[in-house]
């Protein structure tokens, strides 16, 4: 899991937002409220998600609720991959 978190925080501060220059990212920093990530930004995830641990969401999954901040859509994966 902590491995996830920090490929995703990776992912998120170099591919996501690179022009924002964060440096380091919070489990509970809020993203779509902080404009951290925007809908391209969730869908830029989606990929990322699918490339790197093979998950495929399902629709009801992808609600923007569940991209919220970095420790819920580790949570999500998690519940995606059972």
């Amino acid at each position: 899991m902590s491995e996830l978190k920090e490929k995703l925080k990776h992912f998120i501060m170099t591919e996501v937002n690179p022009d924002r220059g964060l440096t380091d990212l919070g489990d509970r920093e809020p993203l779509l409220d902080s404009a951290i990530i925007d809908s391209l930004g969730v869908l830029k995830i989606l990929s990322f998600l699918d490339e790197e641990y093979g998950i495929d969401l399902s629709a009801e999954q992808v609600k923007l609720e569940n991209f919220k901040d970095v420790a819920t859509i580790c949570t999500l994966v998690e519940t995606g991959q059972k």
